[in-house]
């Protein structure tokens, strides 16, 4: 069945409370993952390996994964050329739709992955993980299993299964380049 794209809005809570919102176009809805694009808004450009990545106008597609201990980002600059993957160990979510136009609430982690086209990875955002253990923001628990999920990530990449071959081969319809 396809999806008919709409509007959504992607609900991402950064812990203990912070709600953010963001939109973008709900490309595809299966009982196990949602694809949605987004419009990248941002003020400074976000450089990884030496060069640009993520800047103002780039295109994401976001692979939401019932399940899973994160969501991934495929994205693209503003002539359509894939820059990398982004991915952001989450808590695993049950079910990806709260309603018809927004996402189920998404438990950002604090511990994310950046993996160029060449396949080298860099972690991001180990320092606020720490900052987040050391005022009681998470638990423990959850921080190693944050980490040994991001480890898993890492060893999957190295190998080339990491991300899957259809996030891999996944083309928008709006984007006719490569990837």
């Amino acid at each position: 069945m396809a999806t008919v794209p709409r509007p959504v809005t992607i609900q991402y809570r950064r812990l203990p409370d912070r709600l953010r919102s963001f939109q973008g176009t709900l490309l595809e809805e299966r009982w196990d993952h949602l694809v949605i694009s987004q419009r990248i808004r941002l003020r400074n450009p976000r450089r990884k390996f030496g060069k640009v990545v993520v800047a103002n106008g780039y295109q994401a597609v976001w692979f939401i994964l019932r399940g899973k201990w994160c969501d991934i980002g495929k994205f693209y600059d503003r002539q359509g050329n894939f820059t990398g993957y982004y991915c952001d160990i989450i808590r695993p979510v049950a079910s990806l739709l709260s309603n018809q136009s927004k996402t189920s609430i998404i438990t950002d982690l604090f511990l994310d992955l950046w993996i160029d086209r060449e396949g080298n990875c860099i972690v991001l955002d180990e320092d606020e993980l720490n900052r987040a253990i050391a005022k009681h923001v998470i638990s423990a628990a959850l921080a190693r299993q944050s980490r040994r999920e991001l480890r898993k990530l890492i060893q999957l990449a190295k190998t080339g299964s990491f991300p899957a071959r259809w996030i891999r081969t996944y083309r928008p319809a709006t984007n006719s380049n490569r990837a």
